[in-house]
């Protein structure tokens, strides 16, 4: 039988709740097999060790944006603890047989759809989570847990239905949260609430029921509000349903798309300024010439880690001073590059700052993001497939990608202000177009479908809106279209003040935790655990997105599998031996 007290309760089952366990696991069988361990666990969704993002069901046109090269999520080794016996697992690349060490470097990546890696953490979970529990070391909660409260010797936790469950520490791992309703969709939500003709989707996921309202025997045409990745997982989906595509260059990836249905929706993207994410390099020996050396990321991350420089810095300029010589050195090094760029560093030094500050500058050294939207796209694949030169703006992009690890770790925990570090995490945000660009086939797809008719590029910038009884109706200029069909595709960002969720607002109002910045997470210690409004240590630990401010890169797969659940594991089960109220 389940401990009426148990020692430990995670909630939320995705990768990093799943991976947070294992870790656990692994830290208490260093105690030795005989121990009396008891953990409870909450997950209301039947995606145990995946979560909703990696979902087993969605379609095979939601793609992961990491390719399967790179996606090292290590192997789990045999673990004896208490009564349990819990075998291996396999890594992610022996698991899909997939090892990049045999695959030739200037071949194309390979981005696996998300349900297949979901397949592979919900069988590792589920080959973690069964011993556990016919042991009766752990125990299975399928129902959202609502509220978090401090108790005399722990915390309770209790869920939607008013159950109470006691333990001395809890691990928050919930991920994506509720959050207010945008204001542009909670005044359409009303405008079409008589409106019956008119579909409008809050958000881009799951993507079946979109892909059925698009499904007519009449035109119809779906406006999309967001121009990133959940975008054109959208556009990708409405478009496998209506037809197919082909290689029409196998060097090039180029594509062609063929309808197979008489009639087909029309679809319309649309964002503030229109611009679309830069793709990622087609290969891994393309990628490998935007990459610093191992000596030049260490210097990086020595400089960056500096707790006086963190100290005195003043904003982002902190992180542009030690980045940008990097940057620049990368661009030199390149082979096939713009040949309008200045040949002096400070100039060089000049331009690559300016531009992380105002991605609209003019230069003839950075993309021309006037130009119309479908040459556009056909630059930015050019560049990722080594057709054409690269831009620097395009070089920057992928050089903030390669320094990503570097500036998490060096910056999560630091000594930075909360003001300097939330003006990173905004800088860092923007520079997502361009570090946390698609597969470039992605953008094939959409090239494809443009020259096939069915995507509409004209209301791309920030279009004018108004909302009719026939419909959205979209306002460039002089030209108008109309959308029977409304799609948000901007996610939320991890602003706590924000979340709608019981669970974090009741832990809000009850002053157990508090925003590191208004526009930011919670702050945590740097094994995970929550500071409170009162800068008290808590038994409560917060793992993920909810803690953005205090780490930095928080929403990454392979950030589910890094260094942070593996910290939060060695000292939950150090205080699971003593009362966790004295050790904190």
């Amino acid at each position: 039988m389940i401990d009426p007290n148990p020692a430990l309760a995670i909630i939320g089952l995705g990768p990093r709740g799943h991976y947070a366990l294992e870790c656990y696991i692994l830290e208490r069988e260093k105690s030795g097999p005989d121990q009396n361990l008891n953990i409870l666990l909450f997950e209301e969704t039947d995606q145990l060790g995946n979560g909703p993002v990696w979902d087993t069901s969605q379609p095979e046109s939601n793609w992961s944006n990491v390719n399967g090269r790179i996606l090292e999520l290590p192997k789990r080794p045999k673990i004896n603890v208490g009564s349990a016996v819990i075998e291996g697992f396999p890594s992610y690349h022996d698991w899909a047989k997939n090892n990049p060490a045999t695959h030739s470097a200037d071949i194309a990546d390979y981005y696996p759809p998300r349900s297949l890696v979901g397949v592979y953490l919900y069988e590792r979970f589920a080959a973690l989570l069964r011993p556990l529990v016919e042991s009766d070391i752990a125990k299975l909660v399928q129902e959202r847990a609502d509220a978090v409260a401090l108790t005399e010797t722990g915390a309770c936790v209790t869920t939607r239905s008013g159950v109470q469950f006691f333990a001395d520490q809890v691990l928050l791992a919930v991920g994506h949260q509720p959050t207010r309703q945008d204001p542009q969709i909670e005044g359409w939500q009303a405008e079409i609430e008589t409106r019956d003709a008119l579909c409008l989707f809050d958000e881009p996921y799951p993507v079946g029921p979109i892909v059925d309202a698009a499904e007519t025997s009449t035109e119809t045409a779906v406006a999309i509000r967001g121009y990133g990745l959940a975008a054109i997982d959208v556009v990708r989906a409405i478009a496998d349903a209506h037809g197919s595509f082909s290689l029409r260059d196998e060097k090039l990836r180029e594509l062609k798309f063929t309808p197979t249905k008489e009639v087909a929706p029309t679809i319309i993207p649309f964002s503030l300024d229109g611009l679309p994410m830069g793709p990622k390099p087609i290969s891994e020996q393309l990628d490998r010439q935007f990459a610093p050396s191992e000596k030049v990321l260490e210097a990086l991350g020595r400089e960056l880690s500096d707790p006086e420089l963190q100290a005195r810095a003043k904003g982002k300029a902190f992180l542009l001073d030690a980045i940008t010589p990097v940057i620049i050195g990368v661009f030199r090094g390149l082979e096939y590059k713009r040949d309008d760029t200045p040949s002096d560093n400070d100039a060089l030094h000049h331009l690559v700052k300016a531009w992380i500050e105002d991605p609209a500058q003019g230069h003839k050294c950075f993309l021309d993001t006037g130009q119309p939207p479908i040459d556009l796209l056909k630059n930015l694949v050019q560049m990722a497939n080594g057709s054409a030169p690269v831009s620097l703006d395009y070089c920057i992009g992928q050089v903030w990608r390669h320094c990503h690890p570097t500036i998490y770790r060096s910056l999560s925990h630091s000594a930075l202000s909360d003001e300097v570090l939330a003006d990173i995490i905004s800088t860092d945000e923007s520079m997502k177009r361009y570090a946390f660009g698609p597969p470039m086939e992605s953008l094939q797809h959409l090239i494809a479908l443009y020259e096939a008719g069915m995507l509409d590029l004209e209301y791309l910038a920030d279009p004018g809106i108004t909302v009719t009884d026939r419909g959205w109706v979209l306002t460039s200029g002089e030209d108008h279209t109309t959308a029977q069909v409304m799609v948000n595709a901007v996610l939320d960002a991890p602003k706590i003040a924000d979340v709608r969720s019981p669970l974090i607002e009741g832990l809000l109002q009850d002053g157990l935790v508090a925003p590191v910045h208004d526009e930011l997470g919670v702050a945590t210690t740097a094994d995970g655990y929550v500071i409170s409004q009162n800068e008290s240590v808590l038994p409560i630990a917060v793992l993920g997105r909810l803690a953005k401010g205090t780490i930095i890169g928080v929403d990454a797969i392979l950030e589910c599998f890094g260094d942070r659940p593996r910290a939060w594991a060695s000292s939950a089960a150090k205080r699971a031996a003593i009362n966790p109220i004295e050790a904190l």
